[in-house]
């Protein structure tokens, strides 16, 4: 650990999280994704939206970070990218079906 890194209770290995503390982190990520919507971003992980999240969605942003350990962070928003993408094809093979 660094002298300016903040270990959060979620990102300890030793410790399983509690269902209130899952709970919370889901909630956060709803928050945030929700606002993510509001601003037609899907990748929040794309450096050329950065700017319009931090104008837009930087409180939700900030709690969703809070709240969840490190590494479900970065899965929730690679998840997100990857379930759009999987939404998309599967509305465009329904159509070639038609």
């Amino acid at each position: 650990m660094g002298w300016f890194s903040k270990q959060k209770e979620m990102d300890d290995p030793t410790k399983a999280p509690s269902r209130s503390s899952r709970k919370q982190c889901w909630e956060s990520r709803d928050l945030f994704f929700g606002c993510l919507d509001k601003i037609n971003i899907i990748n929040s992980l794309d450096p050329k939206h950065q700017k319009a999240i931090k104008a837009s969605c930087s409180a939700e942003e900030a709690k969703f970070e809070e709240d969840c350990a490190t590494s479900w962070i970065s899965y929730f928003k690679e998840k997100r990218v990857v379930d759009f993408k999987r939404e998309k094809f599967l509305e465009e093979m329904e159509k070639q079906q038609k």
